[in-house]
């Protein structure tokens, strides 16, 4: 699960350390603009939008 809130991502990982960082493996590429089709870096100017 991940949200926004203030501006700022939040992600919500499993418990387990091995559950965590597969998640973030995942998370991190999407954070790397250079990572095509779709990343999240793309959108953080937008993230303190009104």
């Amino acid at each position: 699960m991940a949200g926004v809130a203030n501006g700022t991502y939040i992600f919500c990982l499993p418990g387990s350390s091995g559950a965590c960082q597969t998640g973030w493996s995942i998370i991190k590429e999407q954070l790397d603009s250079r990572n095509r089709p779709c990343n999240l870096a793309q959108l953080i100017p937008r993230l303190t939008e009104s």
